[in-house]
């Protein structure tokens, strides 16, 4: 007997195992979704069924234990929250996407419910009061899943249900008091009986370890209701639900000197600032890990994809440089190889040594230096983040620090996914023309610009030296850099026109009908950046698609001409007199 309850207990404890840690799928779920939503985008529900969608459809009718329509509605939406940032969705958002009449999708209604039930899905507050069109988006357990490529593992759906279903419930009763003209002493009554009532769950509990103050605490509470919705906070409505007017103005200074308990406990962040009628308000990353737990990684800060260059998206080019710039080039691809970079990062790490790559190239304008950049990342497979310098500048006092923190921010996480994701690519953070913000620091005697400018400096060179990833600069201007940024590259490429030879090379390249002697002569006559002869050729094909025949060699050297603006301007302009 002894033996079979072993035998028992080891079946139950290799249950709990597998229950606590699900089985990876030999198959992607990933590209099988991607399979799925491709042939319904703008199908007009006419799918062509080919043999990789039925062997998608198969495999994923399995995984989510349900019928072909189930999984065409689950595939839309898992596609939609990554492509939205994780923001809901709806059915006649859906039929959009599939330019199909919403009558053709409105017999996937009939699975939102088992799909909710099932942990698959969460609903937003409407789901309580149009269960006829209600809005969506999948659930953290179920893009987890789909994102480590296992089975579907749903933990503690129910405690994760209660403590959505409090917010829920919660942010009806916090914006209801206008509604029922409730008075704010029996607003917090009510808001506190709901706390009580869910006090058990840990979230509340660490929220009340962590913010005392319970009004504090539910202008929180608010806040990640609005979070989970997929929206910021507006400040002045989130105070107005809760405050009266004897205390608003109060509470409205403590947020906008970012003195309130919720900034100095670093729960929340503003969205935007501007003044209290537009400032809205989120969660930080710190807000997110006491809401949401491991699960936080889902909703890390993603980087805007306009910003976003993905290297299959490069096209590749070829580029001409001198040979001691060749081989600092070679030196650098190899530097940011898979292989080499993790060896390079855990050989400093050893050493007690910054373990991020910084990168400066400079030199005159159009010699090479930002596509050199873009073809790095090409080879080395590695997406690049790039940096609109304008996007960091603000008219709002202490606002320029915080956008250029934010970048760095988001840039941390992503490498931190990297590291946690096997097979991931550390990306490349790249502030081209970065002149105005590697400047000489200033006297902060001159103005408040100059104190922000410094103040922005100081951020940076701090986040260089705990960068984790690669981060790369160009600028033309050296004289103007930094001595303390000039210490903090560990790479320094400088850049020149490229030489005669390099420059006959450029020519056959662009335009390949070009004799190798024409070539040369216009290498030896026009001093020319490889910018400018790419400028030239693009003006030769314009006129070539204009006239509908190839320029002449005149015709391309009266281009080369008029290329440089001192060549234009020493001719005559206007009338001889």
């Amino acid at each position: 007997m002894a033996g079979i309850k072993g035998a028992e207990n080891q079946k139950e404890e290799k249950k709990e195992a597998e229950f606590k840690e699900p089985k990876k799928i030999r198959w992607n779920v990933a590209d099988a979704i991607e399979v799925v939503s491709t042939s319904l985008r703008n199908s007009k529900m006419n799918i062509k069924k080919t043999q990789k969608y039925q062997e998608a459809m198969n495999r994923l009718q399995s995984y989510f234990s349900t019928d072909e329509a189930g999984v065409q509605l689950l595939s839309m939406i898992i596609c939609h929250y990554f492509g939205s940032s994780g923001s809901s969705y709806g059915l006649q958002y859906i039929a959009s996407d599939i330019d199909c009449s919403p009558m053709k999708v409105v017999s996937w209604k009939k699975y939102i419910p088992d799909f909710v039930e099932q942990g698959y899905l969460v609903v937003d507050d409407n789901w309580l009061t149009n269960t006829n069109n209600p809005d969506f988006n999948a659930s953290n357990d179920l893009i987890s899943a789909v994102v480590n490529n296992c089975e579907i593992f749903i933990i503690d759906r129910e405690q994760k249900e209660d403590y959505i279903w409090f917010l829920t419930s919660f942010g009806e009763m916090y914006e209801s008091r206008n509604r029922k003209e409730q008075s704010t002493c029996s607003l917090h009554y009510d808001l506190n009986k709901l706390e009580n009532k869910h006090g058990q769950l840990p979230f509340i509990q660490e929220c009340r370890d962590m913010i005392p103050d319970s009004w504090a605490r539910f202008i929180f509470y608010d806040m990640c209701k609005d979070f989970l919705q997929g929206s910021d906070s507006n400040l002045n409505a989130t105070i107005a639900d809760l405050y009266d007017s004897s205390r608003r103005f109060k509470i409205a200074t403590e947020f906008m000197n970012e003195t309130h308990i919720l900034f100095k406990k670093e729960l929340v962040e503003f969205g935007k600032k501007g003044n209290m009628t537009e400032a809205t308000v989120t969660l930080s990353q710190k807000g997110k890990k006491l809401l949401l737990g491991e699960d936080a990684a889902l909703y890390d800060q993603r980087v805007d994809e306009r910003l976003l260059i993905k290297p299959e998206n490069i096209k590749e080019k070829h580029l001409f440089y001198s040979e001691e710039v060749q081989k600092q080039i070679d030196n650098l691809k190899s530097a940011l190889s898979d292989e080499k970079l993790s060896q390079i990062q855990a050989r400093l790490k050893e050493d007690s040594l910054p373990v991020g790559v910084a990168v400066l190239l400079y030199g005159s304008p159009g010699t090479g230096k930002t596509e050199s950049v873009y073809q790095i990342a090409r080879e080395t497979g590695r997406p690049i983040v790039h940096v609109d310098i304008s996007d960091t500048k603000s008219c709002w006092f202490g606002e320029s620090e915080k956008l250029i923190k934010k970048v760095f921010k988001s840039y941390h996480n992503m490498c931190d996914q990297v590291i946690n994701q096997a097979g991931g690519k550390m990306p490349i953070l790249l502030f081209n023309e970065a002149d105005a913000i590697f400047g000489k620091r200033k006297d902060t005697d001159l103005s408040n610009v100059a104190q922000t400018e410094n103040a922005i400096q100081n951020i940076i060179l701090e986040e260089m030296e705990n960068l984790k990833g690669i981060m790369i600069a160009t600028t033309n201007l050296t004289k103007n850099l930094d001595s303390a940024f000039e210490r903090r590259f560990l790479f320094k490429l400088h850049f020149e026109n490229p030489s005669v030879e390099a420059k006959k090379a450029i020519w056959i390249d662009k335009l390949s009908w070009l004799s190798e002697e024409t070539a040369g002569r216009f290498a030896s006559a026009y001093d020319f950046s490889g910018g400018e002869i790419d400028n030239i050729v693009r003006k030769a094909t314009m006129q070539e698609v204009i006239t509908g025949k190839r320029v002449s060699e005149e015709e391309l050297e009266d281009l080369c001409k008029t290329e440089k603006l001192d060549s234009i301007q020493s001719r005559h302009v206007g009338f001889i007199v």
